[in-house]
Protein backbone atom coordinates (compact mmCIF):
# COMPACT_ATOMS: atom_id res chain seq x y z
CA UNK A 1 0.00 0.00 0.00
CA UNK A 2 1.09 3.60 -0.60
CA UNK A 3 2.21 5.84 1.86
CA UNK A 4 -1.14 7.78 3.29
CA UNK A 5 0.94 10.50 2.34
CA UNK A 6 2.33 9.65 -1.23
CA UNK A 7 -1.14 8.60 -2.87
CA UNK A 8 -1.51 7.42 -5.82
CA UNK A 9 -2.33 10.54 -7.67
CA UNK A 10 0.63 12.38 -5.73
CA UNK A 11 2.73 9.87 -7.50
CA UNK A 12 1.59 9.86 -11.04
CA UNK A 13 2.59 13.71 -10.57
CA UNK A 14 5.85 13.68 -9.41
CA UNK A 15 6.39 10.92 -12.12
CA UNK A 16 5.16 13.03 -14.86
CA UNK A 17 6.90 15.90 -13.41
CA UNK A 18 10.47 14.42 -13.27
CA UNK A 19 10.03 12.91 -16.79
CA UNK A 20 9.24 16.64 -18.15
CA UNK A 21 12.05 17.97 -16.44
CA UNK A 22 14.48 15.39 -17.54
CA UNK A 23 13.05 15.96 -21.87
CA UNK A 24 12.55 19.12 -21.30
CA UNK A 25 15.53 21.30 -23.23
CA UNK A 26 17.14 23.91 -20.97
CA UNK A 27 15.61 22.83 -17.65
CA UNK A 28 18.63 21.63 -15.21
CA UNK A 29 18.28 18.69 -12.79
CA UNK A 30 21.36 16.87 -11.46
CA UNK A 31 21.50 13.28 -11.85
CA UNK A 32 21.90 13.14 -7.88
CA UNK A 33 18.68 14.86 -7.81
CA UNK A 34 17.08 12.38 -10.04
CA UNK A 35 18.34 9.30 -7.99
CA UNK A 36 16.72 10.98 -5.10
CA UNK A 37 13.17 10.94 -7.21
CA UNK A 38 13.88 7.39 -8.51
CA UNK A 39 14.61 6.06 -4.84
CA UNK A 40 11.73 8.34 -3.51
CA UNK A 41 8.62 7.24 -6.56
CA UNK A 42 9.88 3.84 -8.58
CA UNK A 43 9.08 0.96 -5.83
CA UNK A 44 5.90 3.08 -5.14
CA UNK A 45 4.58 3.49 -9.01
CA UNK A 46 5.87 -0.08 -9.48
CA UNK A 47 3.85 -1.59 -6.98
CA UNK A 48 0.54 0.35 -7.74
CA UNK A 49 0.80 0.64 -11.15
CA UNK A 50 -3.33 -0.37 -11.87
CA UNK A 51 -3.98 -2.27 -15.10
CA UNK A 52 -7.34 -0.75 -15.34
CA UNK A 53 -6.31 2.59 -15.81
CA UNK A 54 -4.98 4.51 -18.89
CA UNK A 55 -1.51 6.36 -17.98
CA UNK A 56 0.08 9.15 -20.00
CA UNK A 57 3.10 8.33 -21.98
CA UNK A 58 5.42 10.17 -19.40
CA UNK A 59 4.60 7.17 -17.03
CA UNK A 60 4.45 4.65 -19.84
CA UNK A 61 7.83 5.75 -20.62
CA UNK A 62 9.68 5.90 -16.93
CA UNK A 63 8.24 2.75 -16.15
CA UNK A 64 9.49 1.10 -19.21
CA UNK A 65 12.87 2.83 -18.78
CA UNK A 66 12.74 1.25 -15.14
CA UNK A 67 12.18 -2.09 -16.12
CA UNK A 68 15.38 -1.93 -18.73
CA UNK A 69 17.17 -0.64 -15.98
CA UNK A 70 15.86 -2.95 -13.13
CA UNK A 71 15.42 -5.84 -14.99
CA UNK A 72 13.60 -8.87 -12.70
CA UNK A 73 14.54 -7.08 -9.31
CA UNK A 74 12.12 -6.79 -6.86
CA UNK A 75 10.93 -2.49 -6.81
CA UNK A 76 11.55 -2.88 -3.28
CA UNK A 77 15.28 -4.60 -3.51
CA UNK A 78 16.46 -1.80 -6.12
CA UNK A 79 18.64 1.16 -4.71
CA UNK A 80 19.14 3.64 -7.75
CA UNK A 81 22.85 4.71 -7.70
CA UNK A 82 24.97 6.67 -10.37
CA UNK A 83 25.32 4.00 -12.81
CA UNK A 84 21.63 3.12 -12.55
CA UNK A 85 20.36 6.51 -13.12
CA UNK A 86 22.79 7.07 -15.95
CA UNK A 87 21.26 3.80 -17.65
CA UNK A 88 18.14 5.20 -16.74
CA UNK A 89 18.67 8.96 -18.43
CA UNK A 90 20.28 6.86 -21.47
CA UNK A 91 16.53 4.54 -22.11
CA UNK A 92 14.45 8.14 -21.12
CA UNK A 93 16.34 9.80 -23.84
CA UNK A 94 14.81 7.44 -26.39
CA UNK A 95 11.69 9.35 -25.77
CA UNK A 96 12.74 13.25 -26.44
CA UNK A 97 11.16 13.11 -30.04
CA UNK A 98 7.84 11.62 -28.56
CA UNK A 99 7.89 14.12 -25.92
CA UNK A 100 7.93 17.25 -27.96
CA UNK A 101 5.07 15.66 -29.95
CA UNK A 102 3.29 14.75 -27.02
CA UNK A 103 3.59 18.42 -25.98
CA UNK A 104 2.28 19.20 -29.67
CA UNK A 105 -0.49 17.07 -29.45
CA UNK A 106 -2.22 18.16 -26.28
CA UNK A 107 -2.25 21.85 -27.47
CA UNK A 108 -3.61 20.96 -30.79
CA UNK A 109 -6.41 19.07 -28.95
CA UNK A 110 -6.69 22.30 -25.90
CA UNK A 111 -6.95 24.38 -29.24
CA UNK A 112 -10.13 22.38 -30.67
CA UNK A 113 -11.58 22.65 -27.36
CA UNK A 114 -11.10 25.99 -27.02
CA UNK A 115 -12.40 26.89 -30.70
CA UNK A 116 -15.48 24.67 -29.79
CA UNK A 117 -15.72 26.46 -26.06
CA UNK A 118 -15.40 29.68 -28.07
CA UNK A 119 -18.49 29.24 -30.37
CA UNK A 120 -20.37 27.75 -27.39
CA UNK A 121 -20.14 30.60 -25.75
CA UNK A 122 -20.72 33.09 -28.25
CA UNK A 123 -24.14 31.55 -28.95
CA UNK A 124 -25.33 32.41 -25.16
CA UNK A 125 -23.67 36.27 -25.30
CA UNK A 126 -25.38 36.69 -28.66
CA UNK A 127 -28.91 35.47 -27.49
CA UNK A 128 -29.03 36.73 -24.06
CA UNK A 129 -29.13 40.35 -23.39
CA UNK A 130 -27.68 39.48 -19.85
CA UNK A 131 -26.08 36.59 -18.83
CA UNK A 132 -24.98 35.60 -15.50
CA UNK A 133 -21.31 33.72 -15.26
CA UNK A 134 -20.78 31.57 -12.81
CA UNK A 135 -17.35 30.16 -11.98
CA UNK A 136 -16.61 27.35 -9.57
CA UNK A 137 -13.20 25.04 -8.87
CA UNK A 138 -14.49 21.98 -7.48
CA UNK A 139 -11.24 20.32 -5.25
CA UNK A 140 -11.63 16.78 -3.14
CA UNK A 141 -10.07 18.32 0.56
CA UNK A 142 -5.97 17.56 0.99
CA UNK A 143 -6.54 15.53 3.68
CA UNK A 144 -8.64 12.92 1.51
CA UNK A 145 -7.09 13.10 -1.54
CA UNK A 146 -5.74 9.68 -1.13
CA UNK A 147 -9.16 8.30 -0.26
CA UNK A 148 -10.54 9.52 -3.61
CA UNK A 149 -9.14 7.79 -7.04
CA UNK A 150 -9.74 9.04 -10.35
CA UNK A 151 -12.24 6.40 -10.56
CA UNK A 152 -14.38 7.74 -7.60
CA UNK A 153 -14.05 11.76 -8.69
CA UNK A 154 -15.11 10.80 -12.05
CA UNK A 155 -18.95 9.18 -10.78
CA UNK A 156 -19.04 12.21 -8.99
CA UNK A 157 -18.73 14.17 -12.15
CA UNK A 158 -20.97 11.75 -13.22
CA UNK A 159 -23.25 12.68 -10.88
CA UNK A 160 -22.71 16.45 -11.01
CA UNK A 161 -23.39 16.63 -14.71
CA UNK A 162 -26.84 14.69 -14.41
CA UNK A 163 -27.94 17.43 -12.15
CA UNK A 164 -26.42 20.03 -14.58
CA UNK A 165 -28.81 18.39 -17.23
CA UNK A 166 -32.05 18.68 -14.86
CA UNK A 167 -31.75 22.12 -14.55
CA UNK A 168 -33.07 22.53 -10.88
CA UNK A 169 -32.56 23.75 -7.55
CA UNK A 170 -28.97 25.93 -8.07
CA UNK A 171 -29.56 24.90 -11.72
CA UNK A 172 -32.54 26.24 -12.48
CA UNK A 173 -32.36 28.71 -15.57
CA UNK A 174 -28.92 27.13 -16.13
CA UNK A 175 -28.33 27.76 -20.07
CA UNK A 176 -24.90 26.80 -20.94
CA UNK A 177 -21.82 25.00 -18.64
CA UNK A 178 -18.67 23.91 -19.20
CA UNK A 179 -16.19 21.73 -16.80
CA UNK A 180 -12.37 21.17 -17.34
CA UNK A 181 -10.58 18.60 -15.25
CA UNK A 182 -7.41 19.04 -14.22
CA UNK A 183 -4.55 17.64 -12.12
CA UNK A 184 -2.30 19.68 -9.69
CA UNK A 185 1.63 19.19 -10.59
CA UNK A 186 2.96 19.88 -7.11
CA UNK A 187 0.30 17.69 -5.37
CA UNK A 188 -1.31 15.75 -7.69
CA UNK A 189 -4.49 16.62 -6.85
CA UNK A 190 -7.40 16.26 -9.40
CA UNK A 191 -9.84 19.16 -9.51
CA UNK A 192 -12.61 20.21 -11.98
CA UNK A 193 -13.33 24.10 -13.58
CA UNK A 194 -16.63 24.51 -13.84
CA UNK A 195 -18.34 27.44 -15.84
CA UNK A 196 -21.72 28.20 -15.52
CA UNK A 197 -24.30 30.04 -17.65
CA UNK A 198 -27.42 31.54 -16.15
CA UNK A 199 -30.21 33.34 -17.81
CA UNK A 200 -29.25 36.95 -16.44
CA UNK A 201 -32.94 37.85 -17.23
CA UNK A 202 -34.12 34.93 -14.78
CA UNK A 203 -31.15 34.82 -11.97
CA UNK A 204 -29.06 37.29 -9.87
CA UNK A 205 -26.40 36.66 -6.87
CA UNK A 206 -23.77 35.25 -8.65
CA UNK A 207 -21.91 35.12 -5.44
CA UNK A 208 -24.78 33.05 -3.30
CA UNK A 209 -24.95 30.54 -6.28
CA UNK A 210 -21.44 29.84 -6.46
CA UNK A 211 -21.88 29.51 -3.13
CA UNK A 212 -24.73 27.08 -3.51
CA UNK A 213 -23.25 24.75 -6.18
CA UNK A 214 -20.08 24.61 -4.18
CA UNK A 215 -21.76 23.49 -1.20
CA UNK A 216 -23.96 20.69 -3.84
CA UNK A 217 -20.42 19.37 -4.77
CA UNK A 218 -19.47 19.00 -0.84
CA UNK A 219 -22.90 17.05 -0.69
CA UNK A 220 -21.94 14.75 -4.05
CA UNK A 221 -18.85 13.48 -2.65
CA UNK A 222 -20.31 12.93 0.54
CA UNK A 223 -18.28 15.70 2.52
CA UNK A 224 -14.91 14.84 0.70
CA UNK A 225 -14.79 17.96 -1.39
CA UNK A 226 -14.44 21.47 -1.34
CA UNK A 227 -14.73 24.29 -3.76
CA UNK A 228 -13.51 27.84 -4.45
CA UNK A 229 -16.15 30.24 -5.52
CA UNK A 230 -14.61 32.44 -7.82
CA UNK A 231 -18.26 34.83 -7.96
CA UNK A 232 -17.18 36.63 -4.50
CA UNK A 233 -17.39 40.30 -4.11
CA UNK A 234 -13.56 40.33 -3.05
CA UNK A 235 -12.39 38.39 -6.29
CA UNK A 236 -14.95 40.03 -8.71
CA UNK A 237 -12.64 43.30 -7.59
CA UNK A 238 -9.76 41.59 -7.96
CA UNK A 239 -10.48 40.28 -11.34
CA UNK A 240 -11.68 44.57 -12.03
CA UNK A 241 -8.75 45.80 -11.13
CA UNK A 242 -6.56 44.24 -13.29
CA UNK A 243 -9.45 44.81 -16.00
CA UNK A 244 -10.21 41.28 -16.50
CA UNK A 245 -13.83 41.12 -14.78
CA UNK A 246 -15.55 38.53 -17.23
CA UNK A 247 -17.99 36.96 -14.57
CA UNK A 248 -21.25 37.87 -12.32
CA UNK A 249 -23.25 39.77 -14.76
CA UNK A 250 -22.26 40.18 -18.29
CA UNK A 251 -24.22 42.32 -20.68
CA UNK A 252 -24.41 41.89 -24.49
CA UNK A 253 -23.78 45.11 -25.60
CA UNK A 254 -21.09 46.30 -23.55
CA UNK A 255 -17.67 44.93 -25.87
CA UNK A 256 -15.00 44.82 -23.00
CA UNK A 257 -17.54 42.54 -20.41
CA UNK A 258 -17.86 40.16 -23.53
CA UNK A 259 -14.37 39.93 -24.15
CA UNK A 260 -13.39 39.45 -20.94
CA UNK A 261 -16.53 36.67 -20.58
CA UNK A 262 -14.72 34.73 -23.23
CA UNK A 263 -11.32 34.92 -21.76
CA UNK A 264 -12.54 33.63 -18.48
CA UNK A 265 -14.41 31.10 -20.15
CA UNK A 266 -11.49 30.17 -22.44
CA UNK A 267 -9.42 29.24 -19.30
CA UNK A 268 -10.60 26.32 -19.00
CA UNK A 269 -8.92 25.11 -22.48
CA UNK A 270 -5.14 26.88 -22.43
CA UNK A 271 -2.61 24.81 -24.91
CA UNK A 272 0.28 25.84 -21.91
CA UNK A 273 -1.21 23.88 -19.32
CA UNK A 274 0.19 20.89 -20.52
CA UNK A 275 2.35 19.76 -16.51
CA UNK A 276 -1.65 20.22 -15.40
CA UNK A 277 -3.50 17.34 -17.84
CA UNK A 278 -4.48 14.21 -16.48
CA UNK A 279 -1.62 11.55 -15.90
CA UNK A 280 -3.63 8.18 -15.18
CA UNK A 281 -7.77 7.89 -16.40
CA UNK A 282 -10.30 5.68 -16.93
CA UNK A 283 -10.77 4.64 -20.36
CA UNK A 284 -13.21 6.91 -22.52
CA UNK A 285 -13.00 9.40 -19.54
CA UNK A 286 -12.84 12.77 -20.64
CA UNK A 287 -11.30 15.73 -19.59
CA UNK A 288 -13.38 18.31 -21.06
CA UNK A 289 -17.31 19.05 -21.86
CA UNK A 290 -19.80 21.60 -22.55
CA UNK A 291 -23.41 21.41 -22.72
CA UNK A 292 -25.58 21.43 -26.10
CA UNK A 293 -27.18 24.09 -27.86
CA UNK A 294 -31.06 23.61 -27.22
CA UNK A 295 -34.01 26.00 -28.27
CA UNK A 296 -34.80 26.62 -24.41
Amino acid sequence: MMNAILGHDYVVAKVDKLVSDILTPNIQISNQQISQQLNSYYELMALNFDDELVYANSIKWFMGSCYLVCGNNYPNEVIWNEGMTQNFLTALGFYHTEFAAARTDFAFQEQRNSQSLLEYIKYFLDKYARLLIVRVDLKIKSEFANKVSVDAFNNFMTDLRDDLGRKRGCFKHLRGYAWAIEQGVDNGGIHCHLLLLYNGDKRQQDWFLGDVVGKHWVEITEGLGSYFNCNTIEQKRMYERLGILGIGRIHGNNNLEVKNAINAALYLTRPEKYEQRLKAWLPNMRSFGRGTISAS
